[in-house]
């Protein structure tokens, strides 16, 4: 791991973040057992159509290799007749671009030209999704495959069910292989590289479904990803950012807010606190003692390290938050 130095490099071992759901279903058609890049279903049978059903999913960076171009030189998967790739993203897919920037620029191509349209009953494959801008999540999905394979990756739809709540419905979404990283999830309607655990996979497209106890509902930790345009993402080499006040005075509270776009960080330093999971790139970072501003700094995060920053309390500063 590369060590970016802002200020005073620290180094902290983080523990893998991950957030999981168990559930107790009943019917004649049940889950599969799953495992791929940050998304795992386990399910043991109680008795014959009765199943405990536990899904884990991490938020940890996903560590693919490789570019495009290797993606390509590998041999290209076979791709629905007559399917080529939108002109605007063929130029936007440049050899060079390493395999996660270039898939993710597909998934970015998806969430701007197509449409979730949850009532669609027109044809949901590939070609008639794009011709029409949108579809159902199962056209999503279809469509984000086969651009995926067109680009020159692997990748896979999934069905199954997508249980928010209380609530569960039929859902598909898509898996890309990665170099270096396997298979990883992705769902078009939701984010980029992101499932919840809410994503319970089936043999096929759910036509009964099954009786469903929440034993343990999720976390939420998926809102713990970065964004970008809105959108949640989970990063390839996700950065990482220590932040340390020195000489906090005693009593009083420290709070480090990050910025990037759209997406905002904000946590109390006691006196030193972590961001994880950070999109590369240029942030601010503002730190204020009881309400008051201390430092403004913007920061160059790199890839997979460990950036640290040290706040100096300037003594007339420490005395009059002190006093």
């Amino acid at each position: 791991m590369r060590i970016g130095l802002v200020g005073l490099a620290l180094l902290l071992a983080g523990a893998v973040e991950a957030d999981q759901a168990v559930y107790l279903m009943r019917g004649p058609v049940l889950p599969v057992a799953h495992s791929v890049n940050g998304y795992v279903v386990e399910v043991r049978l109680r008795a014959t159509n009765v199943a405990d059903v536990r899904v884990t999913t991490s938020i940890e960076p996903i560590g693919s290799e490789g570019t495009l171009g290797g993606v390509r030189e590998a041999g290209r998967p076979v791709v629905p007749s007559g399917f080529e790739l939108p002109p605007t993203l063929r130029s936007d897919l440049q050899p060079g671009m390493t395999a996660w920037e270039a898939a993710t620029e597909v998934l970015e191509w998806v969430s701007d030209h197509l449409d979730l349209v949850a009532d669609d009953r027109r044809p949901q494959d590939a070609a008639s999704v794009l011709a029409r801008g949108g579809g159902r999540c199962s056209g999503l999905a279809n469509a984000t495959a086969a651009l995926l394979m067109a680009a020159g990756f692997e990748a896979r739809t999934v069905s199954g069910l997508l249980i928010e709540g209380r609530r569960a419905i039929p859902h598909r979404w898509v898996e890309c292989r990665l170099p270096g990283a396997g298979w990883v999830p992705t769902d078009p309607t939701l984010g980029w590289w992101t499932v919840t655990p809410g994503h319970v996979p089936f043999h096929d497209a759910v036509d009964r479904i099954p009786s469903i106890e929440i034993v343990t509902p999720p976390a939420g930790d998926l809102q713990h990803l970065p964004r970008s345009k809105g959108t949640l993402v989970r990063p390839n080499d996700g950065a990482e950012l220590v932040c340390r006040v020195l000489d906090l005075p005693a009593g009083r509270r420290a709070v480090a807010t990050l910025e990037r776009g759209g997406d905002r960080h904000r946590l109390e330093l006691g006196p030193e606190g972590r961001f994880a999971n950070l999109l590369p790139g240029r942030w601010l970072l503002v730190v204020e003692i009881d309400g008051r501003v201390v430092e403004t700094r913007r920061l160059t995060l790199e890839a997979g390290a460990v950036n640290s920053y040290v706040v100096n309390v300037a003594p007339g500063v420490r005395e009059e938050v002190g006093s």
